[in-house]
């Protein structure tokens, strides 16, 4: 009786050293894996890519039924970013993360210029060149300045009910994901 109690121990500790040593070889795979790697393969950069329902769950954790989505993901060393959306009278919020996921800033139309989503996200030196360059035309733009190479923005467009999704989806498919650079003209 003992010798099986012994054996069984045994094998229970062989079994527990390979599930572990299993987990330790996926780690570089799964583990390195932030939501900026995650998002790559998935959108394109500077480009606005609006999530159908059956999308959200696989692109974006913990999504909310009631709201419909759209990525956009960019590069503040090849250039900054200018999102913008058409007016609506749905409650939007855009988000903007970095690379690992981290939320950097965030707004809604109660809380932008004008109701708009009119954002531009710059580096610290690339919102000194604007601010030289005294572009007025951005007057009524949200401008953050991250200190942040690689990094995404999440908007979400609230959605009561059904009635709501082609306005949704018009204010999703409209808005515009480009690249900012600074010129004077």
């Amino acid at each position: 009786m003992n010798w099986r109690i012994v054996y069984l121990l045994v094998m229970g500790l062989v079994l527990a050293g390979i599930v572990h040593i299993a987990i330790v070889l996926m780690i570089p795979k799964y583990g390195t894996r932030g939501a900026w790697a995650f998002l790559s393969g998935r959108t394109e950069l500077y480009r606005f890519t609006p999530l159908r329902p059956e999308q959200t769950g696989s692109a974006i954790s913990e999504v909310d039924p009631f709201f419909s989505y759209g990525i956009c993901r960019f590069d503040l060393e090849e250039a900054g970013l200018r999102l913008r959306g058409p007016e609506t009278a749905s409650f939007w919020s855009a988000s903007v993360f970095d690379e690992d996921g981290a939320v950097v800033y965030s707004l809604n139309n109660r809380t932008s210029i004008e109701n708009n989503l009119d954002l531009l996200i710059l580096t610290p030196l690339q919102g000194l060149e604007m601010r030289e360059a005294q572009i007025e035309r951005f007057e009524t733009s949200v401008v953050v300045e991250a200190d942040i190479e690689n990094g995404f923005v999440i908007v979400r467009v609230f959605q009561p009910d059904d009635s709501w999704t082609a306005t949704n989806r018009n204010f999703l498919s409209e808005t515009n994901c480009e690249k900012f650079v600074i010129d004077a003209g």
